[in-house]
């Protein structure tokens, strides 16, 4: 029986074949590395130190073939099999004569289409049927999971002024499919409904909700086929970082996790949450979905109200991975490789029980994501690099090399993640400038904004880009 990940690396290291890593961020990869060797990397974005860790022929970058950043979403990874980028991904699959096992952000069609990769995934199909916003409402409802006050329709079948006070206020709107912030816009007043309008197709079903401008948590569930059926295991959620001034210029854009201030939230919250993500994920098991999802709640004073599922890896399950590993525990992405491997009878029921009451307990560490304020494309010029920094006389400090917050060494360091672009590098709208981690909670005590120290922080960054 595996219980470590000694035990883990171990038993993979008999399997002969070639592993690669699948997502928006080559630095995502950093989910796994503890116990699988990623000889592949296919992302879509770039930085100076991917180059240390990946050689050039064995990494396929959509940033560094188009030498722009953009605000990259799920469907961006598939410009990788698009013209030069897919003729090189050929020759270097002519070079492999194993099996490519192929961890995923998410599936992707070329990928399930290619009997070269071992897609350790749920199918594309599956994602999909999930990642539907209004096929989400019904599951709640069938569920009998609350969600805030909700207006499903067309675009055009309503105004600014009837959903407002069919929802008492501000609202959010969103098509069917969307990722951190992504086709979500917060709409407060007639010019920014009009917007909504011009942006999206007038005619399209969309769903809108009210906005409750309370915490917003984020949980990670998984999955699995076992000897005796089908479990559901949850993990302590983090507080999410959304909107936060500083960091983005819309209220809608995802900015981040903090794991360390979910050790503010009372723990029958963490219960109820961790409850109603084992119960949705026995359901989407039961239509053949396995593997990591997560989901994002409201903290509505005692009341807590499901938002959405996103049937995938998130932007925060690198920095739980690791945090996982810290603590001496197996990281639910590594039951998501072992059940995609068809390993899962390595593991006990007792010692799946075992990790599930681990997994409850909050976790210690942080993630910030800085994005463009800039309102039209430029060219970046800086004389950043990744590693640990500090902030000194309202500047940011580079300290030493570091790669994640497992080189902090106090609650001042922060480590700048690899993924910087690099200089004269166009940067579009909304695009992210930096990924930052700490091992120390960045949130007031509010849950809801910047700490003061987190606040120069992003301050004196943005200014240095």
């Amino acid at each position: 029986m595996i219980k470590n990940l000694y035990q883990l690396k171990d038993a993979l290291s008999k399997y002969q074949g070639t592993w690669a890593w699948v997502g928006q961020r080559g630095i995502d990869a950093y989910t796994v590395l503890d116990f699988v060797p990623v000889e592949a990397v296919f992302c879509c974005d770039f930085g100076a130190e991917y180059a240390g860790l990946w050689a050039a022929e064995r990494l396929f970058s959509v940033e560094k073939n188009l030498k722009r950043r953009e605000n990259w979403g799920n469907r961006d990874l598939e410009k990788l099999w698009e013209g030069s980028l897919r003729k090189r991904i050929e020759r270097y699959i002519d070079t492999v004569n194993t099996p490519i096992y192929t961890v995923c952000y998410r599936s992707l069609a070329a990928l399930e289409k290619d009997r070269r990769f071992c897609v350790l995934a749920p199918p594309l199909e599956l994602k999909d049927l999930f990642d539907d916003k209004l096929r989400q409402l019904q599951l709640f409802s069938r569920l009998g999971v609350k969600t805030p006050a909700t207006l499903v329709c067309r675009l055009n079948e309503t105004t600014f002024a009837e959903a407002g006070a069919h929802l008492d206020g501000p609202f959010v709107v969103q098509p069917p499919v969307g990722s951190s912030g992504e086709n979500t816009y917060f709409v407060s007043s007639e010019a920014a409904f009009e917007g909504v309008m011009d942006t999206l197709d007038p005619g399209q079903w969309v769903k809108l909700s009210k906005y409750i401008p309370v915490p917003s948590l984020n949980g990670h569930c998984i999955v699995l086929r076992t000897n005796s059926g089908l479990r559901s295991i949850a993990v302590c959620p983090s507080v999410q970082i959304v909107g936060t001034r500083g960091c983005t210029n819309r209220a809608e854009i995802y900015c981040g996790n903090d794991f360390s201030a979910a050790g503010r939230v009372p723990e029958y919250v963490i219960e109820e949450i961790c409850t109603i993500m084992e119960k949705v994920g026995l359901y989407m098991g039961s239509k053949g979905f396995l593997g990591i999802f997560g989901m994002d709640f409201l903290l509505n004073g005692d009341e807590v109200l499901a938002l959405e599922i996103n049937p995938r890896f998130q932007g925060s399950t690198m920095l739980l991975s690791l945090l996982q590993a810290d603590r001496g525990e197996l990281p639910l992405a590594a039951l998501h490789v072992m059940q995609f491997m068809g390993l899962m009878e390595a593991f006990s029921a007792e010692f799946l029980e075992q990790l599930k009451r681990m997994y409850r307990a909050p976790y210690a560490g942080a993630h910030l994501i800085i994005h463009s304020l800039k309102d039209k494309p430029f060219c970046m010029e800086h004389d950043l690099k990744a590693g640990i920094h500090t902030l000194a006389d309202n500047a940011v400090e580079w300290v030493r090399s570091g790669t994640t917050y497992r080189d902090v060494e106090s609650p001042d360091e922060w480590c700048i993640l690899g993924n910087l672009p690099l200089q004269s590098t166009e940067i579009r709208h909304e695009a992210r400038l930096a990924m930052i981690q700490t091992n120390a909670s960045i949130l007031d005590d509010n849950l809801q904004q910047l700490g003061s120290y987190a606040a120069a922080f992003v301050k004196a960054l943005q200014s240095r880009c």
